[in-house]
């Protein structure tokens, strides 16, 4: 059993992509067909195909300011493309929604990301995290915000509140504040895609594995555990006795 990717084509019909298929013509990719839990803005696309992904991100935020997957899956686009401008804007339109709500969700997102933006840039958003956007009088100006007054100025305020954790971005650490975030679905499809990829990593292994025992979701589980199926997978013996529990209560329901 594979992950389908359903993409729509400009004439209206869709073409499937298998994670072990052939090439894909990202040409005839429209990403407005992407479903609402497509797991391809976690991926690495190809440039004209991540700038695409950004700007048809920007449209949705822009529909939906108050919908926080599409602000993540924004931000972490932009992440994976290395697009920096479009990081600071997804970022700062985040930060001007959700103002002074949201702390622990905006604290993580300025430790894991501030430090790959210009010093201006980080140094706004460590005081619109402090005080909330709206308190700002000024913001360095981004081309990419849907929701920035485009005031442009330096920032005056210095507050002191220590250097952001320094660590390295992980899909752990991802995964875990989608988890944290209440996106339970978009944290399992980036560790079973980790997991695909390394199948030995006990670390990756035990956090979906906690993931499927929380949710009971079995057809996920279903599918994923057939495709690591004689692989050399960390945790083995927990995975099948898990695969003992969920499957056999499945078959048992039905």
């Amino acid at each position: 059993m594979t992950n389908l990717y359903a993409f729509g084509l400009p004439s209206g019909k869709f073409c499937v992509n298998t994670i072990d298929g052939g090439a894909l013509d990202y040409g005839c990719v429209d990403l407005t067909f992407a479903g609402r839990h497509w797991s391809g803005w976690y991926t690495r696309m190809p440039a004209g195909l991540a700038a695409q992904a950004t700007e048809h991100l920007g449209h949705r935020v822009s529909r939906a300011p108050h919908d926080l997957k599409v602000h993540l899956h924004r931000i972490i686009a932009s992440h994976y493309s290395r697009q920096l401008e479009s990081l600071y804007g997804a970022l700062l339109d985040l930060f001007i929604v959700l103002d002074k709500k949201g702390f622990l969700l905006r604290q993580r997102l300025f430790n894991k990301f501030a430090a790959s933006l210009p010093d201006d840039q980080s140094t706004a958003l460590k005081q619109a995290l402090m005080l909330g956007a709206g308190k700002l009088k000024s913001l360095p100006h981004s081309d990419r915000s849907r929701f920035s007054k485009g005031v442009v100025g330096s920032i005056n305020l210095v507050i002191k509140t220590g250097e952001p954790s320094e660590h390295q971005f992980s899909v752990l650490d991802e995964a875990r504040d989608l988890i944290d975030s209440g996106l339970i679905d978009d944290a399992r499809m980036i560790l079973e895609q980790a997991i695909i990829q390394q199948p030995d990593d006990q670390h990756t292994s035990r956090e979906l594995l906690e993931l499927y025992r929380y949710t009971k979701n079995t057809d996920a589980f279903a599918a994923i555990y057939a495709q690591l199926n004689d692989l050399p997978l960390a945790l083995a013996d927990e995975w099948d006795a898990l695969a003992d529990i969920l499957l056999e209560k499945e078959g048992a329901d039905g």
